[in-house]
């Protein structure tokens, strides 16, 4: 046997000793190998684990020395794989390590293996198996013996991946996988005798010789066949490559080496999730990443892809110069397209491989079968059901492979293609010349979208029966004619119902009364009108003075009206706010005495109202004075006295012209952040002619509360303009 190249890494040269010795039965247990190297110890069990699970690391005794790209043969190997002319060929090769001193070579070949079979030469060894052939003797037959490499030595992973072997194999009935013949224990070694077969593996036809499309397509159709066979018993392969596909004498293909083999039905592996097995160049992505837990029918059809890809352009799919780096480009990168290194391969030949080597395991075919199917299609010359891919999701393939945006999306690049780098390249250069540019552009059309009228304007009203719902219907309608826009009306139950509104983004304008005007979110478009306090009793009851309302049942409106504030306010500064039962509700049902009467009602409204005029009509009610308003407003700034006309509530006035009470003004609202031209198309529908209304505030007097109120910013520009145009005609 050749040894291992020289290496001046000390973790390479250890595990090169490690190999030696194990070939020479130098070692009795790896425990004694890891104590002559502690500083490694760690680092070298990890790559004897490796070895034990990829394969990774061989003899160079294989089919006449041909071993697969990544340096791994097949641990079952076809007939004249161990070439005689081979100066370093021995013909009395020794057993896998057993109960040997140093120095002891073993017994050699040929060699009795518990009485019915003649070990007569080596046909193979991998990093786990040793393959012989032999001949048995009940049957006069020969057969293929596979034994553990090390033998006694060999640890519980090790039998256990063995014995998974054996019966994941004997479960197994069909023309195109090697069937197993026997199980068997002999003086520490374990081992199985399978068919021996006849002729070469498709690893050693791929590198001897060119297969054309039909005959590769051939070959891994019958082997899908196979493999869905395995599916149907709960087996899944695990490590499909060429080199585990014999082709004998009649050019038929056998599947063999179900070392990695995983029971479906009982989730029995070698393996626990985070180890990747099987052989890099071919395994599915979920298996490349340790997602043992993943893997699934679909990742055995993954496999069938790359060994088809390979047999048609001598080359797997994904190749890189180190084992990590090929694990990392099969869990990231896109396949190449098979057609851009053999570009006589048909198409519909292309596509049926693409979709095998798709990443997302739902895009492959659903089974084994289903891709045996789509292969019989393409040799019979009938229509594929696969589609190819469009030029589209081939670019953006194509654009993954690009450094910047692979790490962006969470992939790892380790080599980029030249033509990647150039053009990631060149896009770093586009984008610091169009930075400035873009940032221009996006600051204009913020600016635009933040000042535009929205294309529905939503407004707000009030309870049904207020003052609030006519003027912001008048509001919206005028807004929508002069610009072009269309408004959004819906009634609300009130001030506080319209301000949560506004704050929350969900309407853009709103009139509520001065007690609701709280925090930085709101801004004041403009005042509306004054809105008075009507304290009413009954007319049947004793209460003439606002001291008499205690103990009595108030209703003081809807709970997110402006009235129900401004009552709470009133009754708070009276200290009568304990001593009643308030009541909250809609005031219709009141005014046409269609409920149980209170004693009395705090109604905050505008003057000469359609709902006040309705209480006056009832005849059921009289006002009451609130005649220490002063006192109430100097509490509450948003509140201040003012006069009732009793020719608004009494035909005939009875002894006086007007009744003290409390009053507040009514404001439309936006917030802070709504669009100044929203803002000056409100001010403008608000004082176009005619007026909306005859109480409405005029701008002469909503200038004097410029300092008071909280304006909206472009609120505030206009009426200083207004007061610099005012100013300028008085001089």
């Amino acid at each position: 046997m050749s040894e291992s190249p020289q290496t001046n890494d000390p973790l390479d040269e250890a595990f090169a000793a490690y190999l030696r010795s194990c070939d020479a039965g130098e070692i009795r247990s790896r425990e004694d190998f890891l104590a002559q190297f502690p500083e490694l110890a760690g680092e070298l069990k990890q790559l004897m684990e490796a070895a034990d699970m990829l394969g990774t690391f061989t003899e160079q005794k294989t089919a006449s020395h041909v071993i697969d790209p990544e340096g791994n043969p097949s641990d079952t190997i076809a007939t004249n794989a161990i070439d005689h002319s081979d100066p370093d060929f021995d013909p009395e090769v020794t057993l896998p390590i057993a109960t040997r001193q140093k120095g002891d070579p073993g017994p050699t070949l040929p060699y009795d293996l518990g009485g019915n079979y003649l070990l007569q030469e080596e046909l193979g060894r991998g990093g786990m198996g040793v393959v012989y052939l032999a001949k048995q003797r009940e049957l006069d037959r020969f057969v293929a013996v596979k034994m553990i490499r090390s033998g006694m030595l060999a640890g519980n992973n090790e039998v256990r991946r063995f014995y998974i072997e054996a019966q994941a194999t004997a479960r197994l009935s069909h023309p195109g996988i090697v069937g197993i013949h026997h199980f068997g224990q002999h003086e520490g070694h374990h081992f199985f005798s399978m068919e021996y077969i006849e002729g070469t593996d498709l690893q050693r036809k791929i590198n001897t010789e060119t297969l054309s499309p039909k005959q590769a397509a051939r070959y891994v159709r019958d082997v899908a066949r196979a493999i869905h066979h395995a599916h149907q018993k709960g087996v899944l392969h695990r490590d499909l490559k060429p080199a585990n596909v014999l082709i004998d004498e009649q050019d038929c293909v056998r599947v063999t080496d179900f070392g990695l083999a995983k029971h479906i039905d009982t989730e029995s592996s070698v393996t626990g999730s985070g180890a990747a097995v099987g052989t890099p160049h071919y395994m599915a992505p979920e298996q490349a990443s340790g997602h043992s837990e993943r893997v699934c029918r679909q990742s055995d059809v993954y496999s069938l892809g790359s060994i088809l890809f390979a047999s048609v352009t001598g080359r797997p799919p994904i190749m890189a110069d180190t084992v990590m780096q090929t694990l990392v480009q099969v869990i990231h990168d896109p396949a190449p397209s098979v057609r851009s290194i053999g570009t006589e391969i048909p198409a519909d030949l292309e596509t049926i491989i693409a979709k095998c080597l798709e990443k997302p395991v739902g895009k492959r075919y659903k089974s084994a079968e289903a891709l045996a199917d789509e292969l019989d299609a393409f040799l019979e010359g009938r229509p594929i059901k696969a589609r190819p891919r469009s030029r589209i999701v081939k670019a953006w393939h194509w654009i993954e492979g690009v450094p910047l945006v692979a790490g962006l999306m969470g992939h790892r690049i380790l080599h980029a293609s030249p033509a990647h780098r150039r053009f990631q390249n060149a896009m770093l250069l586009l984008i610091l010349l169009l930075t400035p540019i873009l940032i221009a552009g996006a600051f204009t059309f913020y600016h635009f979208y933040r000042n535009a009228i929205p294309g529905t304007v939503r407004i707000y009203g009030g309870p049904e029966g207020g003052e609030y719902n006519d003027i912001s219907v008048e509001i919206g309608n005028r807004i929508a004619r002069a610009h072009g826009v269309e408004d959004d009306f819906s009634r609300s139950n009130g001030s506080w119902a319209n301000h949560n509104a506004i704050v929350a983004g969900e309407v853009d304008l709103a009139p509520m009364q001065a007690t609701s005007i709280r925090g930085d979110e709101l801004g004041v478009v403009a005042p509306l009108f004054y809105e008075l306090l009507y304290v009413l009793a009954r007319e049947d009851s004793d209460i003439q003075t606002m001291q008499d309302l205690k103990n009595c049942r108030i209703a003081i409106g809807p709970p997110q009206s402006g009235s129900y504030a401004t009552a709470m306010l009133v009754l708070k500064s009276l200290n009568l706010l304990e001593s009643n039962q308030l009541e909250e509700g809609e005031w219709e049902p009141l005014a046409e005495r269609k409920t149980q009467l209170p004693d009395a009602a705090m109604i905050c409204i505008a003057r000469n109202s359609d709902l006040i005029a309705k209480f006056r009509n009832s005849g059921r009610w009289r006002i009451i004075p609130i005649r220490n308003g002063a006192k109430i407003s100097d509490r509450h700034p948003t509140l201040r006295s003012q006069e009732i006309q009793t020719s608004e509530f009494f035909d005939e006035s009875p002894t006086t012209a007007s009744i003290p009470t409390i009053g507040t003004t009514a404001f439309l609202v936006s917030s802070k952040g709504a669009s100044s031209k929203l803002v000056r198309a409100s001010l403008e529908a608000l004082y176009s002619d005619p007026p909306l209304r005859e109480d409405l505030i005029s701008k002469s007097l909503a200038i004097e509360l410029l300092g008071f109120v909280a304006f909206h910013p472009e609120a505030q520009r206009y009426f200083t303009e207004l007061l610099q145009e005012n100013r300028k005609s008085v001089e």
